[in-house]
């Protein structure tokens, strides 16, 4: 088990290191970066498994946390493969309209990794992958998810996309300039809006996160999102080390 974890430890980090996927922090989407969405979505996929299962140990022995892993880390990656290829169509319209797409570019990401770890996946793995991300956006897409792993992820993404990218300024880009020192009217001349614009999404994002003050706010993005990615899977993986 401890070798199987390092070898899923390994790919993940192969993935993480592709430019496609480093890609995502250059794009936005709706106001907020891509990748500020995903780091969201696997937060609120962690949060729906705990809520359906109680605990993620009683979890991990009904789901595959690699999937969910990798499939959350890839399932809107085409939202950068679309723009650095001018592509006619959005992700939005190629997930209902040419799924192929998709599938095919998921199929290239997990075969880049496998060649540059020496890790190959089965291709159980690789389907239940592959469907999680052809199926995130649910109705709204060409495939409805049907399995429990990418019903979680659905959920998740949907959330996000509800409740987290109302406003079209990202709350990472005005912490960004109040942890600078900038005023507010400085803020909302260099984000082209209005102070209600910037109070109105800064209080969301508390009331999203629980959190009281906008010192707290701060401190989170700061140091929560930094290391999101690790510990999520760190913590999955410790899970099934128990097991």
């Amino acid at each position: 088990m401890e070798e199987k974890n390092k070898k899923s430890y390994y790919f993940i980090k192969e993935l993480l290191q592709l430019d496609l996927v480093k890609a995502l922090e250059l794009y936005d989407d709706q106001g907020v970066k891509v990748s500020t969405h995903t780091y969201d979505v696997l937060n609120l996929s962690i949060e729906e498994i705990e809520r359906q299962y109680k605990t993620l140990e009683n979890a991990s022995k009904k789901l595959d946390f690699f999937a969910i892993t990798v499939g959350v880390i890839i399932h809107d990656i085409s939202k950068a493969s679309i723009r650095e290829q001018e592509e006619n169509l959005s992700h939005s319209q190629m997930m209902i309209k040419n799924p192929d797409y998709i599938l095919k570019e998921v199929e290239e990401v997990l075969k880049e990794v496998e060649e540059k770890t020496g890790f190959y996946l089965k291709k159980t793995i690789k389907k239940r992958i592959s469907h999680i991300v052809i199926s995130h956006h649910g109705r709204w897409g060409k495939v409805q998810p049907s399995t429990k792993e990418a019903c979680i992820v659905y959920k998740g993404d949907m959330y996000s996309a509800k409740y987290h990218r109302i406003n079209p300024i990202g709350a990472d880009s005005i912490l960004a300039y109040i942890d600078k020192g900038y005023s507010l009217e400085e803020i909302c001349q260099r984000l082209n809006c209005t102070p209600g614009v910037i109070k109105d999404r800064l209080k969301r994002s508390r009331n999203e996160l629980k959190l009281s003050t906008i010192g707290q706010l701060i401190h989170y993005y700061q140091k929560i999102k930094k290391y999101l990615w690790e510990i999520s899977f760190l913590f999955f993986e410790w899970k099934k080390l128990k097991n």
